[in-house]
């Protein structure tokens, strides 16, 4: 009887385990493939819109990555969709293309990442991998780094 309570908060602290993500088993880049698509799906409209606001620049924008997303949504603010909230965007310029990544909101893990030119969604990453951009667009809308089909 004495073991009673050990035993009980040994079980609990067990179950507790199974039941609670850790900092090692949660992984914020791991999304199911019906988030994941319909992210996707986002990621392309929105990448377009990006893409279509740095063709109308004379030059390399200096903003910040928000202002960026604020301006290329402003004509339409749905493009900058309620499940971004949960991320990290960053914007690259790659002259004059747009590119837009995605990735896991402390910025650690990339998830997707997508070419504003392309009609598809160019990189979904599905190990772990460093929110850094690795699509390269070159004349003409060739991506490189995407994902083969």
């Amino acid at each position: 009887m004495k073991n009673y309570p050990l035993i009980s908060l040994a079980f609990v602290l067990l179950l507790s385990s199974c039941v609670l993500p850790g900092a090692d088993a949660h992984d914020d880049a791991v999304i199911d493939a019906d988030k994941r698509g319909n992210l996707s799906t986002k990621m392309v409209n929105l990448s377009s819109a990006i893409d279509t606001y740095f063709s109308d620049l004379a030059q390399a924008p200096t903003d910040s990555d928000a202002a960026i997303l604020q301006n290329a949504t402003r004509r339409d603010k749905r493009l900058l969709a309620p499940e971004f909230e949960s991320y990290l965007l960053r914007v690259q310029y790659q002259n004059p293309y747009a590119v837009l990544l995605l990735c896991s909101k402390d910025g650690k893990q990339a998830i997707m990442e997508d070419a504003g030119c392309t009609a598809r969604l160019d990189r979904q990453v599905t190990r772990n991998a460093p929110c850094e951009f690795s699509l390269h667009v070159s004349q003409g809308c060739k991506v490189e780094g995407a994902d083969t089909q």
